[in-house]
């Protein structure tokens, strides 16, 4: 699977993401209110090889901000969009139907209050 992305919406230093983040990142860049696509450098943390995937979605002013972990591999990707709600719902939908853990956080990601909440998707 091809990992950049560049061109379009798709704008920013780095152009490589994940690979759980493809499909959000992909979704993302045919919604007609999302604007800029921006990729983050990919991080390791920690030292788990369970597979685990999932992804944080705050908020920002002008658009959402995602936390995509994989593995040992966290990558930041930000969203601009003009309309954050309907991104937001449609992110998190393809989260689910992909089997990730989902996250949020509703204050603006410049404020130092966390409200978070987790949902997992449940057994059909």
């Amino acid at each position: 699977m091809n990992n950049h992305r560049n061109g379009g919406k798709f704008g920013g230093n780095h152009t490589t993401f994940i690979d759980c983040a493809l499909p959000l990142v992909d979704l993302a860049a045919k919604r007609s209110e999302v604007s800029n696509i921006s990729s983050g450098i990919i991080k390791t943390e920690g030292n788990s090889s369970s597979g685990q995937r999932g992804v944080k979605i705050i908020d920002m002013v002008g658009g959402i901000k995602l936390i995509v972990r994989q593995s040992r591999s966290v990558q930041e990707v930000r969203i601009y969009t003009s309309n954050i709600h309907e991104t937001k719902f449609a992110i998190s939908k393809e989260a689910r139907k992909r089997d990730m853990d989902l996250r949020f956080r509703d204050k603006p990601s410049n404020t130092s209050i966390t409200d978070n909440h987790s949902t997992r998707p449940s057994a059909v």
